[in-house]
């Protein structure tokens, strides 16, 4: 299920569990629904929804970035800003790149939604009798 991405975060705003849950999430639904219109690609394993007793690691929003990457490249190719690599005790994205990545995922989500739901469609089956 698409949750609707955040897009307005302000530097006063904290990022939680549910906002990464809800970003992961997010860009695994948009990858099984890109799979109705592009071809088959892969994505890096997010794993499971995480707890409060998990930490933000670098490599787990370094995933989110990549993935962000992976599914705009290999589908509707919109500009999703600079993609950016995280390190070990290093700064944590402020709420410029989380809006950055929201943003780019909302955008991804209705470039698909509309080449979905706008796509042409046969009025019949080939090879059946008949017209639907």
């Amino acid at each position: 299920m698409f949750n609707t991405p955040k897009t307005d975060w302000k530097a006063e705003d904290y990022f939680n569990i549910e906002d990464y849950n809800r970003i992961k999430n997010n860009l695994a639904y948009l990858k099984e629904y890109s799979l109705e219109i592009y071809n088959e690609y892969e994505i890096k394993d997010m794993g499971s929804d995480v707890t409060y007793s998990d930490l933000p690691y670098a490599e787990m929003i370094n995933a989110i970035e990549d993935n962000l990457e992976t599914i705009a490249k290999n589908t509707v190719n919109v500009d999703i800003g600079e993609t950016r690599n995280y390190s070990d005790n290093d700064y944590f994205p402020n709420h410029e790149e989380i809006n950055r990545i929201e943003s780019g995922i909302l955008k991804i989500y209705n470039y698909l939604y509309g080449q979905y739901h706008g796509r042409n469609k046969l009025r019949f089956k080939l090879n059946m009798k008949g017209v639907l």
